[in-house]
């Protein structure tokens, strides 16, 4: 706690709550929370999330001059590489900003966003995660939305290519054809680029 802006609060004491803070910032954090759920990192989803709380912790002890900007690149780095997550709603930013502010209050020894956190995490324990409007679609990491060559995401069997894991984004679903049903109530698998 501080005492007219000096912290009486022991250097474990702090270290403890800025990482419990983050653990908990990342908890709370809605997209993580749906890869995890949904185990877009693998079973060991659940692992990579307090890696990454630990990860962050490491960064700021490595680096002394560590900024905001930083803290995104570290979440978005790991939400790709991990989880297979490309985020497009910048949610990082205000993640980044709320671990910035809770380093500079865990510094002057003030731990009440930390308990915040943890009544917040512990309201929605067990619940669904509101996610709002966030929205989910499948893609390739390099796709760009705008020109889609459809010849080319299938082989000469039909079979869709699927290399890379499935990013998070929020876009347009794209509208499929209507299939073609045969006289035996089958659907016709058409091949593409034969006569």
């Amino acid at each position: 706690m501080s005492t007219n802006g000096v912290s009486t609060a022991s250097a474990e004491e702090i270290q403890r709550n800025f990482d419990l803070g983050i653990w908990y910032t990342l908890f709370n954090w809605a997209d993580l929370t749906v890869a995890v759920q949904n185990q877009w990192g693998g079973p060991d989803s659940a692992d990579k999330r307090d890696w990454l709380a630990g990860a962050i912790s490491e960064a700021f002890e490595a680096q002394s001059d560590i900024d905001q900007e930083d803290i995104e690149v570290i979440l978005l780095q790991a939400l790709e590489d991990e989880f297979g997550v490309r985020l497009e709603d910048e949610s990082e930013v205000v993640v980044a900003r709320d671990i910035m502010r809770l380093r500079q209050e865990t510094q002057r020894g003030e731990f009440d966003s930390v308990q915040a956190l943890q009544k917040k995490w512990e309201a929605r324990k067990g619940k669904e995660v509101d996610t709002g409007n966030l929205r989910v679609e499948a893609r390739e990491p390099d796709d760009d939305m705008d020109s889609v060559d459809e010849e080319t995401d299938e082989d000469e069997d039909g079979d869709v290519e699927m290399e890379d894991a499935p990013a998070l984004v929020a876009s347009k679903p794209k509208e499929k054809a209507a299939p073609e049903i045969d006289e035996d109530g089958f659907e016709k698998v058409t091949r593409k680029g034969r006569r």
